[in-house]
């Protein structure tokens, strides 16, 4: 179970083995510990010590997320799965041909997830954009794919990136009222994007510090100081699969008005309401079940298991291979 507390003026207490959130309206809700997995704590909400010491002795992530959907902050336990021999060879695969490898293999594996994404869209579409982009990212996916090779030029990876994802996203223009991808969020489509994007990434970072990685030590997004890197690098495989499809589903099932979305200068946020909308179609994403290696499992625990891949390239015990989802 997540909590989620965005009420304003909310209060998450603790009672014995339970969380308890108070509301302004003098209501309160319990839930055991026993059965909560993670806490989200949005702005003008608290959370008393106690709770945050309840919630640090049952494993509990407790995530305080901002505006756009990204964590600003997170309480874990003192205890983490990390030691420093996996992120002294972290360090080392950074400065080697390991961290080059993860790198290709991470954006090889986002820009082959575009290409599957958009082939699925057009099987039940008749836009024929949608399959000729698909091919354009295919021969782009090679390119990056016969990099293994060769000596790592991570501007040469930036490159064939983003040309993937201009076409990938032209061809998302076909179901989504989207032109282009824009951080900055000026469209409700791109509003949409970040704050997902900002959700997984909360959940990439978690999956890194769970298996004792360091956040801060990346192999593509090296260079972005004071940037956690190595989710920057992991998020991409992920994109697709769990954030881009959400949106594209409450598109397709009409769930998006304009009521979702609020006006800040020349930016587009979401609004309460979709806000709402956008953690519950995350949430179903993260706990849908797929096919791995023959086994079910939901894409959060996937996630995971990427993280601990990582981990186990980096000590030399196991080759890495990326996330492919074949829809």
């Amino acid at each position: 179970m997540q909590l989620i507390i965005d009420d304003y003026g909310a209060y998450l207490g603790q009672k014995d083995n339970l969380f308890q959130i108070r509301k302004k309206d003098g209501t309160c809700e319990e839930y055991s510990a026993d059965k909560v997995e993670q806490i989200l704590l949005v702005k003008n909400s608290c959370i008393s010590s106690r709770a945050a010491l309840l919630a640090a002795r049952n494993n509990i992530d407790v995530v305080f997320v901002g505006k756009f959907g990204m964590p600003e902050g997170r309480i874990f336990p003192a205890c983490l799965g990390g030691t420093n021999l996996i992120r002294r060879k972290q360090l080392e695969a950074g400065q080697n041909e390991k961290g080059g490898k993860i790198a290709i293999k991470l954006i090889w594996a986002k820009i082959k997830n575009e290409e599957f994404f958009l082939k699925t869209l057009n099987k039940s579409r008749t836009a024929p954009l949608l399959l000729e982009k698909a091919e354009k990212i295919s021969a782009i996916a090679e390119q990056v794919r016969q990099m293994l090779g060769e000596k790592f030029d991570a501007d040469r990876v930036f490159g064939f990136e983003g040309l993937a994802a201009a076409h990938y996203f032209e061809g998302l223009s076909q179901v989504m009222p989207i032109e282009k991808r824009d951080q900055e969020g000026k469209d409700a489509p791109n509003a949409l994007l970040n704050y997902g994007y900002g959700m997984l990434y909360g959940e990439i970072e978690k999956a890194c510090l769970f298996a004792g990685l360091d956040p801060y030590l990346g192999f593509l997004h090296a260079d972005r100081y004071g940037k956690p890197s190595l989710v920057l690098d992991l998020i991409e495989e992920f994109r697709p699969v769990i954030v881009d499809r959400a949106i594209i589903t409450l598109y397709a099932q009409k769930q998006i008005n304009e009521s979702d979305f609020e006006q800040g200068g020349d930016k587009i946020f979401l609004s309460k309401e979709g806000r709402k909308k956008m953690i519950k179609a995350i949430m179903e994403r993260l706990h849908a079940k797929i096919t791995s290696d023959g086994r079910k499992l939901e894409l959060s625990v996937i996630i995971q298991e990427q993280a601990r891949r990582i981990a186990s390239f980096v000590k030399g015990e196991s080759e890495f291979e990326p996330f492919l989802y074949r829809w």
